[in-house]
């Protein structure tokens, strides 16, 4: 996936400010949505343009509970508003890419055994015979940073030699 003209969730969210100053966003409480043995938190937003807004922007996003991932367990229901702000958003305004960073580093591969602490970086990579740890966030941000336009890496490990390789170590 090229993630060269992504535009994250605060920069779509200031852009409608600017285009709509009396812009509105109403969040519906969270709502949990069981499917067969599934569970998903269920966020609703709807955004008006203005007070007399006729046809308000609706969306609702689903974010899978528990979180897949060490860095989404515990989060789910602010990650399902962050993708629903991005989402409802994307339909006010054309953007190149609707998913956001996170829904993309929360589709990868299965996740890494052990997070890692927050405020600190880790620079461990897993053991022989584990699975890869699935691409970061950071990872995904600084190769949009740096106009990498190529497939998105299937791990952190080719993550972390594209970005090397391009010399934004």
């Amino acid at each position: 996936m090229n993630l060269g003209d992504y535009v994250d969730v605060p920069t779509r969210f200031r852009l409608a400010l600017d285009k709509w100053p009396e812009l509105r966003v109403i969040e519906e409480p969270a709502k949990v949505i069981a499917i067969g043995d599934k569970t998903f938190i269920s966020v609703t937003m709807t955004v008006y343009r203005d007070p007399s807004d006729p046809l308000p922007a609706v969306t609702t996003c689903w974010e899978p509970f528990p979180g897949m991932t060490p860095y989404v367990k515990n989060s789910e229901q602010m990650n399902a508003s962050t993708s629903c702000l991005g989402r409802v958003l994307g339909m006010m305004i054309p953007f190149g890419k609707m998913a956001s960073f996170e829904e993309v580093q929360n589709r990868q591969n299965d996740a890494p055994t052990v997070a890692p602490s927050r405020g600190t970086q880790t620079k461990a990579t897993p053991a022989d015979g584990d699975k890869p740890w699935p691409v970061s966030k950071s990872q995904l941000q600084t190769l949009s940073a740096i106009g990498y336009t190529g497939a998105v890496p299937a791990d952190w490990k080719e993550a972390n030699a594209i970005i090397k390789q391009m010399g934004k170590s």
